[in-house]
């Protein structure tokens, strides 16, 4: 990973250190927000104006990340071939083109394709968000409101107009940072979201495949779950073991369950388009004394319900277990669970008979 932090490492160190920051473009937000505020920088009869000037970086941080998130710019790839050849038109030093060159054999790709980006510049944002109303507040206020008594007689104002500063500085940052928890909301509950349900819901199309499992074989009844089932909810479980310590406190819980929901609605509806093309398999075979098999004295349509009914169990276990969801608030499990009722018996007999 090339390194974007051009500020001084000591105090990128202390950043990372005491305010969790990781990414090289928020150490280069926040030191720059920092260094307004020096004592070699900060003139008190233009405090106004440094205000806006942190209110205009972190604006600009914003709208670059917001189109990240949207799709609207491609990292690595062509993109970065594009400012490679500009920047050697504009004489950049070497180490400049090397890093250019560098990021630019990475793939293109796009924030809002990739959970793990996603995660990452949204916990970012949550700690950037917090910073501006706490920590960065407070560098402003010992800056233009000095606690100390020397230098508070020195700034000419009364401590009235001095808590009206603090106030109006407060005010500022909280509408600097006002754009960043619904861009959190919408990265966390929709982003996020869309993608592992996407993700989650490719080893569906294994369900159809079911029916041929047991379709004229003479295969004993099954007691176990189908191989495919472990791998559904992998990409959530994975993503939540890797970034449950960084979901913003904000966002809870509630994104695993929609993710959950609309999967095991997919799911349900996978398994009673099979159930109804059993049921007419059966009704086509009634006549027919190949309809019952000897193996186990099952039909193969009792079969293919008996492995539906295992499986369902085994995916409402990942998620109870693997995932702690509460599955009775899951309405696509609640479906689930009616549709494979029917074969609970099948099961307890196969249980007898061990």
């Amino acid at each position: 990973q090339a390194e974007a932090y051009t500020g001084e490492e000591a105090e990128g160190k202390k950043i990372r250190e005491t305010l969790g920051f990781e990414l090289p473009v928020f150490l280069e937000l926040y030191d720059g927000l920092l260094s307004m505020w020096k004592s070699n920088v900060f003139l008190r009869p233009l405090t106004h104006r440094f205000l806006r000037g942190a209110v205009q970086l972190v604006g600009r941080v914003l709208a670059f990340v917001r189109e990240g998130l949207e799709g609207e710019i491609e990292f690595g790839g062509s993109a970065a071939s594009g400012v490679e050849r500009r920047s050697e038109g504009m004489g950049e030093s070497d180490d400049a083109v090397t890093t250019l060159e560098h990021i630019a054999d990475v793939p293109g790709y796009f924030w809002n394709e990739r959970v793990e980006d996603i995660a990452v510049v949204t916990w970012e944002l949550t700690i950037l968000e917090t910073c501006m109303s706490h920590d960065y507040l407070d560098t402003i206020a010992d800056k233009v409101c000095p606690p100390d008594q020397e230098s508070h007689q020195s700034t000419h104002n009364s401590s009235l107009e001095l808590d009206e500063m603090k106030l109006l500085a407060s005010e500022v940052m909280a509408e600097s940072s006002r754009g960043i928890s619904p861009l959190v909301s919408q990265s966390w509950n929709v982003l996020i979201v869309d993608n592992l349900t996407s993700r989650c819901c490719a080893p569906l199309s294994a369900v159809k495949g079911v029916a041929a499992t047991y379709r004229m074989t003479n295969r004993p009844p099954p007691t176990h779950a189908s191989p495919f089932v472990s791998t559904i909810l992998r990409p959530l479980q994975e993503f939540d073991a890797t970034y449950a310590s960084r979901t913003p406190p904000q966002i809870g819980d509630g994104w695993k369950g929609r993710v959950i929901e609309s999967v095991s609605e997919k799911y349900a509806v996978a398994v009673e388009e099979l159930i109804a093309t059993v049921k007419r398999t059966e009704e086509a075979l009634k006549s027919r004394k190949t309809r019952r098999m000897m193996a186990g004295g099952m039909s193969d349509g009792e079969k293919v319900k008996l492995q539906l009914f295992l499986d369902h169990r085994e995916f409402e276990s990942h998620v109870v277990e693997g995932l702690g969801v509460d599955a009775a608030g899951i309405g696509g499990l609640v479906k689930l669970r009616k549709l494979t009722e029917e074969a609970e018996s099948l099961f307890l007999q196969t249980q007898q008979k061990k």
